[in-house]
């Protein structure tokens, strides 16, 4: 009873103290915006968005400076935001490079960065927030096109020179405007941003503007300033005026364009609310996205009225929050003066009733106490015990499971030697066939992958183990590298890609493990050289740091680039993005992270889609970075040339024949078409089946579907798992479709589960073959397919009409023109007013070559085929269990009667007298 009272008044005290400290508990960040960038109105208007999003997050204490431009101002005042212990930092550099270390120095303490309208250098930061000032000129150009209707001349007023955004949107606007040759730039001047310097220099070339019909400044301000100008000096004609930004407010873009001062004005929004909402998302942990760019839209007489509408409703709304906020605060400070009253008095009131009771509760419930405290002990020292024993049995399960990995990794490497010892002893027989020669080549090349995918696997395991151990020495790295990329020049030969190398550092030794480097130099440069097309450019480049402590290595691209949507991933083991599998293990990469973190170094990936990528590594410096054991064994001087190689499994055969040669070829009886990503196997198919196939690849499934569409092959190969589409999809896409659902389709793939194979063949494949096949096997399964395929076709034709010639085969065009003529009856078989203009309207020829052709292949008249088609229709659908009406109705006959007159001409009986048969049989 005691007890039960004593925890009673302890409950309610502790529920008053947590209701009074509540509040107080809840976590307050420090976030700190620099800006720098833009006019003074742009970037009130960036603060005031800000601003407008903070309202709703009253646990964040906002800081703000204003560099006006001035990048050491920003560089002082960032450091001033470190010394404050700041949660987060927000900051628009002017210029990347001078204000890139202090960013990275935020960075490497652990505080989130957010870069807003100008990215850093180096690429550390958590996310960007802007817009793309390419766009922004493209786009400005296209209205410039419009709106002079593709002819004219056009004066140009760009911002600061070696301004990134001026760069930039000079670029699109040029661009755009090089796709209308009727419009030409006639004059540039340089704005500088500002209003007063273009006012100046539009008056100084006022007679050069005289004969242009457009101006576009690069931002609002420059636009005004050129009306200004031209109303001071009174322009002879009028000239229409084009800006950027289109901010709202008193003086700014969308004013002048209401007042019809400018004519429009491409919106360059300032990111503000996103920036805020990026950093909400990461302070309290929630997912985010690490690149936000900016949407855009041109703004002009047409809609101006609305986004200033919609401005002043956005201030009158904050203006009520504001008000409300104001109330909110109110309320909360009588609350907390009544909460303390109250406080007082039920503290007052616990107390008492506690000491009351607390001397009898104490001497009851000591003995108590000690016997509770005797059988928790012994509770806890029975699970200790569990503990300790179920950790043991982790540790042997994992042990296994770690020695089974490394033993299972180890023999494959016992008959891939075996496998490759034979290979090369028969390759250097020099009596060797050709043919037989580029077997054993095959071979070698796909067993070397597969030894390297072994030693990855094992290092990876080594890595987890923590049983790879760094042998750092001081090496000559330029020369190592120089030795690196000089065994790549083979591959680069061939692929006719630029391999180029530059050192920018006076540092002449490196401490690193050679033999480790070597395989990060190689997993980058092979997977530059797997992403780069032929006549590409790849470049190695050396230099230092701003504070010369690391040396940075880069390795740059100008192949297809990374989704953004991968980037973060692709240093994940096993990770592949489905649009960019190249039949890779997903190791390469988690393996030079991890080797070089060892290196107490980093790695960094920049990256855009179809326009290259970029891999940084970051290594520091001196030793002073390493620990005795990770010098002791340091190795000796490097040798004059690596021991790893190369990846030469994408050099090409010697006699591989590109799609342009094979289509070329003599044409044969049938044609099969093969889709694999894998070109290795479209080699293969073409070499063993082009003696008696006309052979077309692909190495995707859209291209293949495309091929499927114009070739109308015989048959289909496909693979399961592709980028983009799977053999799957591609089944199901081509079945559902009347001009490919015929043609037989075999799924050939290494997945042999029983699922995958129920899914395969539920899609309508023909056949479900795994890998590896029997070649025999898979060509007796084509030719039955292909002999049953035809035994279709011809009893289709000889029910359409007795007088087909089925010995003469058709030609491809003949089957394309067929397979169109069947789908587009398939598809409106239910229109009664389908007639033959219909047709040759969708089909694309004249009435007298839809005749001609129909009479020639079919021997039949286009009404009589859609009567065909109609009649044999109907006779499915009867034998559904369908009423006669609902059967002609559905069919396209215009009545019942009609249509039961051409049933009984057709099939000798009427269509009541073929459902009385169908339930006899039944």
């Amino acid at each position: 009873m005691y007890r039960i009272y004593f925890f009673l008044c302890f409950g309610l005290l502790l529920l008053f103290f947590s209701s009074c400290t509540g509040k107080a508990s809840k976590k307050h960040y420090t976030v700190a915006f620099s800006q720098c960038v833009g006019s003074d109105a742009w970037r009130k208007s960036m603060l005031k968005e800000m601003k407008r999003e903070l309202s709703f997050h009253p646990e964040i204490d906002f800081l703000y400076a204003d560099a006006r431009g001035d990048n050491n101002r920003q560089f002082a005042q960032v450091q001033a935001f470190l010394k404050k212990k700041i949660d987060l930092l927000i900051i628009s550099p002017n210029e990347a490079d001078p204000l890139t270390p202090i960013v990275d120095q935020a960075f490497q303490q652990g505080i989130p960065v957010i870069v807003t309208d100008r990215k850093t250098s180096s690429g550390l930061y958590n996310a960007y927030v802007g817009s793309d000032n390419y766009n922004i000129g493209y786009l400005a150009g296209q209205y410039l096109a419009h709106h002079l209707q593709g002819k004219g001349k056009v004066a140009l007023i760009t911002g600061l020179p070696g301004s990134s955004a001026s760069i930039e949107r000079e670029k699109g606007v040029k661009e755009a405007l090089q796709h209308h040759p009727n419009i030409a730039i006639q004059v540039q001047l340089n704005g500088q941003w500002l209003i007063q310097v273009a006012t100046d220099e539009v008056q100084q070339h006022l007679r050069q503007l005289q004969e242009v019909d457009a101006i576009f400044a690069f931002n609002d301000q420059m636009a005004i300033g050129a009306y200004q100008a031209l109303q001071q000096n009174h322009a002879k004609k009028p000239i229409k005026i084009f800006g950027v930004d289109a901010l709202p407010g008193a003086g700014n873009g969308l004013e002048q364009i209401a007042q019809g001062h400018i004519n429009a004005s491409v919106l360059y929004p300032t990111g503000g609310a996103e920036a805020i909402r990026t950093a909400v998302a990461i302070l309290h942990k929630q997912p985010y996205q690490r690149d936000n760019l900016l949407n855009t839209l041109v703004i002009d007489s047409a809609n101006v009225q609305l986004m200033k509408m919609q401005a002043d409703k956005i201030d009158s709304q904050q203006q009520d929050i504001d008000k409300q906020q104001r109330l909110l605060n109110e309320q909360q400070k009588i609350y907390r003066n009544q909460q303390s009253a109250l406080n007082i008095l039920v503290i007052s009131l616990v107390l008492a009733i506690i000491f009351a009771g607390i001397a009898i509760y104490s001497l009851k419930s000591n003995w108590e106490k000690n016997k509770h405290l005797e059988e928790q002990n012994a509770e806890i020292r029975k699970q200790q015990q569990q503990l300790i024993d179920m950790s043991e049995q982790v540790k042997e399960v994992s042990a296994a499971k770690t020695n089974f990995f490394t033993n299972i990794s180890h023999e494959f490497k016992t008959p891939l030697t075996l496998i490759l010892a034979p290979v090369e002893d028969l390759l250097k027989e020099p009596s060797l066939p050709p043919a037989h020669k580029e077997h054993l080549l095959r071979i070698k090349r796909n067993g070397l992958r597969l030894m390297n995918l072994v030693s990855e696997l094992i290092d990876i395991q080594r890595l987890a183990q923590e049983k790879l151990k760094l042998r750092a020495a001081a090496q000559p790295f330029q020369r190592f590298i120089n030795q690196i990329v000089q065994s790549f020049k083979p591959l680069a030969h061939q692929k006719h890609i630029l391999l180029s190398v530059e050192h920018h550092t006076t540092i002449s030794n490196l401490w690193f493990d050679a033999d480790l480097m070597e395989k990060v130099l190689y997993n980058l440069l092979s997977n530059a050289f797997k992403f780069t097309p032929n006549n590409g450019r790849i470049q190695v480049k050396t230099e230092q740091n701003t504070f010369g402590d690391h040396v940075l290595i880069r390795i740059i691209d100008n192949g297809k680039g990374i989704h953004k949507n991968h980037v973060e991933h692709i240093f994940d083991p096993f990770y592949q993005g489905a649009a960019y599998s190249t039949g890779g293990s997903g190791l390469g990469l988690a393996l030079v992270k991890e080797i070089v973190e060892l290196h107490h170094g980093q790695i960094t990936v920049s990256s855009k889609e179809n326009e290259g990528s970029s891999f940084t590594l970051r290594l520091p410096v001196g030793d002073a970075h390493l620990t005795d054991a990770e010098k002791e064994m340091a190795i000796e001087e490097i040798a004059d040339l690596p021991k790893a190689s190369p990846d030469l499994t994408t050099l090409q055969t010697p006699h591989d024949l590109g799609m342009e040669e094979w289509e070329h070829l003599p044409p044969k009886t049938n044609t099969l078409l093969v889709i694999d990503d894998n070109e290795e196997i479209n080699y293969f198919f073409r070499d063993k089946l082009s003696e008696y196939y006309q052979v077309y690849t692909s190495t995707n499934a859209e291209d293949g579907i495309k091929l499927a569409y114009t070739k109308v092959p015989d048959l289909i190969i496909s693979d399961v798992v592709m980028p983009g589409k799977s053999g799957i999809d591609l089944v199901k896409l081509l079945k559902k479709d009347t001009r490919t659902a015929t043609i037989p389709i075999i799924l050939l793939t290494a997945l042999d589960s029983e699922d995958q194979r129920a899914a395969g063949l539920q899609a309508m494949a023909d056949a479900y073959i795994t890998k590896p096949f029997s070649t025999t096997h898979l060509e007796a399964v084509i030719q039955n397919l292909i002999a049953s395929r035809k035994e279709l076709k011809q009893r289709y034709s000889s029910e359409l009409s007795a007088t087909v010639d089925h010995t003469n085969a058709f030609s491809e065009l003949d089957r394309r023109f067929l397979n169109d003529l069947s789908a587009i009856v398939e598809t409106h078989l239910a229109n009664p007013q389908l007639n033959v203009d219909d047709i040759c309207r969708q089909i694309g020829i004249s009435r007298v070559q839809l005749y001609r052709k129909v009479k020639a292949l079919l021997h039949c008249s286009v009404n009589d085929y859609i009567i065909h088609r109609r009649l044999k229709k109907s006779k499915y659908l009867l034998q559904q269990d369908m009423t006669i009406n609902e059967v002609a109705y559905q069919t396209g006959f215009s009545s019942p009667t009609y249509f039961a007159t051409l049933f009984k001409q057709k099939f000798g009986l009427s269509p009541s007298s073929f459902k009385k048969q169908l339930h006899h049989k039944s």
